[in-house]
């Protein structure tokens, strides 16, 4: 047995099996990934990995095995498909994942499956060792198994009652799970943001089973109503800083321009990703020295959808799905080179990076009862119809343009 001491959990207990996963090139990779991607431009202290996430999600899962009484053999599948929930994550984690979906049609669940099971090898740097499906194997799981509970199939959230798979996948991916538990806590702490506060004790005493499906009971209403909260509020705060986006949007533009391969792209942690960019040259090369030394575009209009007539939400809608040609009319219209503009249109972005966002149907077990918590609060409605970014649109360019791009959006979206 090894012991990891986490700065949120404290001490992370690891054994047999547990450690030779730990120890593969595909979790060790996720030891170069932050956390929040570019999110340290605006929190310095946002440079928590991956791997640490990794190691917390699957000590929570183990805590949560236990609460619920689940048998040694569902317990480990849920430990170590919590151990491996991330390794499909390419560098700074979600900031080139609409990207990569839009190339390959694949997000970073589908591409950690087929790790998992195979059908993926990352072959780094020629090292050599048992890849993730042969040390499943040898430790008596059967990778597609585990596999099927990384990803989110949404099953779990209707009646009549899933079947038990569902409960184990469910502590890997529902409205309340390992996952985010310990996303929001860690996330908070190295943020500095105080908005990640979640009632664990309440929540572990309130977890329950019923009907093959994860509920809490009626008395955590409150420890629920909690975590949908913290949740929303980070999303706000940090995940969709106005800078951190003009910086992912950025990073984005200089990967577009490299003649690459996604496939190559997901080999990289972030500072290969980075070096990469340095070396390729011209604009690459441009996007990497900007964001190492935080020289970053400028927001030139930002347009909140309340602000909007209906005229002016249908126009703003057309464009949702033309952002490189929205981008391209801008430049156009100002004058400059359309790599000077950028464009963010944030709807469908959330949705691939945090398909639970408008998840906050947790079940309530009511005196054997099952009811949706919006049965006992009026917070998960609330929460569905609130904009978790301020802004509908953001257009940023370098400072020097900003009143000609400033000007050209406008005339392009609304003249």
């Amino acid at each position: 047995m090894k012991v990891v001491h986490d700065s949120i959990h404290g001490s992370i207990k690891l054994e047999d099996g547990f450690i030779e996963l730990l120890s593969t090139p595909e979790m060790q990779r996720l030891s170069g990934i932050r956390q929040l991607g570019l999110g340290y431009l605006v929190f310095p202290g946002a440079n928590h990995t991956r791997l640490e996430h990794s190691l917390g999600t699957y000590h929570l899962a183990g805590l949560v095995s236990d609460t619920l009484g689940l048998d040694e053999i569902s317990k480990k599948k849920v430990m170590v498909a919590a151990m491996l929930h991330d390794i499909g994550h390419g560098p700074f984690s979600h900031t080139l994942e609409v990207a990569f979906k839009e190339k390959k049609g694949l997000d970073h669940m589908d591409i950690t499956q087929k790790i998992i099971t195979g059908q993926l090898r990352l072959d780094i740097d020629g090292i050599e060792g048992n890849g993730i499906p042969d040390t499943l194997e040898k430790i008596g799981l059967d990778p597609d198994s585990i596999a099927s509970l990384v990803k989110d199939s949404g099953d779990f959230r209707y009646w009549p009652a899933p079947l038990k798979e569902n409960v184990e996948a469910s502590i890997i991916h529902g409205p309340i799970d390992a996952d985010q538990l310990d996303y929001l806590m860690r996330d908070a702490y190295y943020t500095g943001v105080a908005h990640g506060t979640i009632d664990m004790e309440r929540l572990m005493q309130t977890l329950e089973i019923r009907e093959n499906r994860l509920v809490i009971d009626r008395s955590g209403v409150t420890a629920a109503e909690g975590i949908l909260v913290a949740r929303a509020l980070m999303y706000s705060s940090v995940y969709f800083h106005r800078t951190v986006r003009i910086a992912e949007m950025m990073l984005n533009k200089g990967v577009r321009e490299m003649k690459i391969s996604p496939e190559e792209i997901q080999l990289m942690n972030d500072c290969t990703l980075i070096e990469k960019m340095r070396s390729y040259g011209d604009f690459p090369r441009k996007m990497a020295v900007s964001i190492i030394y935080r020289r970053l575009y400028k927001r030139a209009l930002s347009i909140e959808l309340t602000s909007l007539e209906t005229e002016q939400r249908k126009r703003l809608a057309e464009w949702s799905d033309r952002k490189y040609e929205l981008e391209r009319e801008i430049a156009k219209r100002a004058g400059i080179d359309e790599k000077e503009v950028l464009a963010d249109i944030p709807g469908k972005d959330i949705l691939i990076s945090e398909p639970r966002m408008n998840e906050t149907e947790v079940i309530v077990s009511d005196e054997g009862r099952l009811n949706p918590l919006s049965r006992y609060s009026t917070l998960p409605k609330a929460l569905r119809r609130r904009n978790v970014h301020r802004w509908g649109l953001l257009i940023a360019s370098p400072e020097k343009h900003i009143e000609r791009v400033r000007k050209a959006a406008k005339y392009t979206l609304f003249d």
